[in-house]
């Protein structure tokens, strides 16, 4: 890094822009990170329909249609239960009178010590008693869930009061999407699992109300955004700065990713020293904004490479977040209903595993069921077809939004192969449905 870039980069008006937009001080969660506790106690709040998020059953509602879709594999417990509690039956119910509480307390280890789950949901009046692990940062074990489902059904549900309850399972983990399909496999199939982007709808619910005028949304529109993968529109302008600012000054961005690593306490007096000592204390001012620049230049970097290697995906068919790479094919107009593609492949990267020097991505393709035009194709008969590339999509064909996985926890190198083929796969199989469906016309016509 040269001086000129530094000092170029320094004045830039963009980056001016982006300290500013990031001194906006309406989400709390900007600058509090929360403990697994502390991250319950909000969470039941937002479900609580009788709080002033001006909500009401709504967020329970979205909850209750995730573990629906979530629980295609379970059995037993919640097997039985979304079998009477289907999606049609969630959303034409009133949960009014729930509420979600951590008052619970459970013997584990066969009784030989005390424990507590982090939720629960009860409905007195539809009869309903959902158990709740709530996981921030620790990880899963399927010893442990095994061993609190035990104690609910030993200690709560053959209580009289809740005798004829319906029980059901659920685990929201933030950091689902990182794990391994092995270790998936591993929790067994008595638990959903759901991951926070199940308070998406919620957070746009809570953006419509602040947009008109109703501010008591705030804080629920804030929690969502700062747990999950959902970019209001400003966050989404934010990142399409950030990464205009990466892209113009790659040695700075370098420079700030080594200087990184380097702790207060073991600086130098040559630390401060030059371009790069003026850097190391630009950082050390703006760390927030330094952050946020070096994890968005990996991903950057993701989309340049990704653009060269695919170069039908012009700009209308790549869009990128702070984290994540979405990328489709260049004939999805054609089977789209309005502006949402309904096929695209979502490379983002895991937290878990990655550091800023060796990122880790994982790819999953998206299948948005709603989000086809029914006057261009059939979305059944093209499932199908993609059901052989794409394996487990024919599972679930209910569902609204299907995630497939295709890599995962690979490298940038990897990923870009990986995608490239991926789209080709998507570009073929569209067209040959159209083809299908332009002979299929014309044998009609000439019959």
């Amino acid at each position: 890094m040269t001086s000129d870039e530094l000092y170029s980069f320094l004045s830039d008006p963009k980056l001016l822009e982006l300290i500013e937009i990031n001194k906006t001080a309406d989400n709390v969660f900007d600058v509090v990170n929360l403990n697994e506790n502390q991250n319950s106690s909000v969470l039941a709040w937002c479900m609580n329909p009788n709080e002033g998020h001006a909500q009401g059953d709504a967020v329970i509602k979205d909850f209750l249609e995730a573990a629906f879709e979530a629980s295609e594999n379970c059995r037993f417990d919640n097997k039985k239960f979304f079998e009477k509690w289907t999606l049609g039956r969630i959303r034409t119910t009133s949960f009014g009178a729930a509420f979600v509480t951590r008052e619970f307390k459970i013997k584990i280890n066969d009784g030989s010590s005390n424990g507590r789950l982090d939720l629960f949901l009860v409905d007195p009046r539809n009869k309903i008693l959902i158990a709740i692990e709530n996981k921030v940062k620790a990880t899963l074990d399927g010893g442990q869930l095994e061993r609190y489902v035990k104690s609910v059904k030993n200690e709560l549900a053959t209580r009289k009061v809740f005798s004829d309850f319906d029980l059901a399972f659920v685990v929201i983990d933030k950091d689902l999407e990182s794990y391994s399909e092995t270790h998936l496999s591993s929790l067994g199939n008595r638990w959903c699992l759901l991951d926070y982007q199940w308070l998406e709808p919620s957070a746009n619910r809570a953006r419509h109300s602040l947009n008109r005028g109703n501010q008591s949304a705030q804080l629920l529109a804030t929690y969502c955004q700062s747990v999950t993968n959902w970019e209001s529109p400003a966050s989404k302008a934010q990142s399409d700065l950030m990464a205009d600012i990466a892209l113009s000054y790659p040695a700075v961005i370098e420079s700030m990713r080594e200087l990184k690593r380097i702790p207060m306490e073991a600086w130098e007096p040559s630390t401060l020293q030059g371009p790069l000592g003026e850097l190391m204390i630009f950082i050390s001012q703006h760390r927030p904004v330094c952050e946020k620049l070096v994890n968005i230049r990996g991903i950057t970097s993701l989309v340049q490479k990704l653009a060269k290697a695919i170069p039908s995906s012009a700009v209308d068919f790549i869009e990128e977040g702070s984290y994540w790479v979405a990328l489709t094919s260049a004939q999805i107009g054609v089977f789209q209903r309005n502006e949402g593609w309904p096929i695209y492949l979502d490379i983002y990267r895991v937290a878990r595993t990655s550091t800023p020097s060796a990122p880790k991505f994982t790819i999953k393709l998206v299948w948005l069921k709603n989000e086809f035009n029914p006057l261009s194709c059939s979305e059944t008969e093209l499932r199908a077809s993609f059901e052989g590339a794409f394996n487990g999509l024919n599972k679930r064909q209910t569902s609204d939004r299907r995630r497939i996985l295709i890599a995962e926890h690979i490298t940038p190198t990897e990923a870009i192969d990986i995608a490239t083929q991926s789209v080709t796969k998507i570009s073929e199989l569209l067209n040959r449905h159209l083809i299908s469906k332009q002979n299929s016309t014309i044998n009609s016509t000439n019959n």
